[in-house]
C-alpha cells in the first residue's frame, strides 16, 4: 500500500508523459512457506501465476501441499519484489514472487478491496530499490492467467495445504482494475462469483 496513500495526492500526467513515470520498488527476502502462510490475510487479490512449460519441475516443499498446480509456484518464493506506479487512472500496487534465481513466480496486485494492512504487513522489513522509469517489461509479466481469488490455508493430516476460494463481491473499481491488468499480461481474467 506503500504507493496507493503515499502517492493519492499525486498529480495526474498524461499519456504523453509515459517515459517520465517511475516505478518505486521494494524488495523483501522471504521464503515461499512464509508467504503462504500470510496470504489469506491479504484477502481478495489479483492472482496471476507464471507460465510453466509442461515438463516444469514439480519440487515438493516439506510439510506443505497444494490444492491447485498453478500455487505451486509461490512455495517456491525466495523474493517479492513491490512496485507501484502512477499511471493516467491513479496507482497501481504489485508484488512478484522471485525464486533463488530471480526467476518470475507470480504477481499479486493490490485491490481496493485487499487488506491493506495485511499487505503492508507483508511488505514490511524491505528495503527500497531504485525508482526506474517505466518501460513495458517492468508492467507486463509472462502469466498464464489471471484470477481474483482469496488465499487459503488449510490442514490435510500432517500438511500444510495452499488452497484459493473464489472472490466473491469484488467493487466496480476493482473490477476495472483487474480487466486492466489482464489486457495488459494478455491473459483472460477468470469469471468472478459475485
Amino acid at each position: 500500500m506503500f504507493g496507493w496513500l503515499a502517492h493519492a495526492f499525486a498529480s495526474t500526467r498524461s499519456t504523453a508523459d509515459t517515459a517520465a513515470w517511475t516505478i518505486s520498488r521494494t524488495s523483501v527476502r522471504m521464503p515461499g512457506v512464509e508467504l503462504a502462510a500470510r496470504l489469506p490475510l491479504l484477502g481478495g487479490v489479483l492472482y496471476l501465476p507464471a507460465c510453466r512449460s509442461p515438463g516444469a519441475s514439480r519440487d515438493l516443499v516439506a510439510g506443505w501441499l497444494v490444492a491447485r498446480d498453478n500455487l505451486g509456484t509461490l512455495l517456491r518464493t525466495n523474493e517479492l519484489r513491490a512496485s507501484c506506479m502512477i499511471g493516467v487512472d491513479g496507482p497501481r500496487e504489485w508484488i512478484d514472487c522471485l525464486d533463488a534465481a530471480g526467476g518470475f513466480c507470480a504477481r499479486l496486485h493490490l485491490l481496493p478491496d485487499t487488506d491493506y494492512l495485511a499487505w503492508d504487513a507483508l511488505l514490511a522489513g524491505g528495503s527500497s530499490l531504485p525508482a526506474a522509469p517505466v518501460c513495458p517489461g517492468e508492467v507486463a509479466c509472462k502469466a498464464a492467467m489471471a484470477e481474483l481469488l482469496c488465499f487459503r490455508v488449510g490442514r490435510l493430516a500432517s500438511f500444510h495445504v495452499l488452497d484459493t476460494s473464489p472472490l466473491g463481491r469484488l467493487s466496480p473499481l476493482g473490477r476495472g482494475i483487474a480487466r486492466d491488468v489482464a489486457r495488459a499480461a494478455a491473459v483472460e481474467l477468470a469469471p468472478a462469483i459475485d
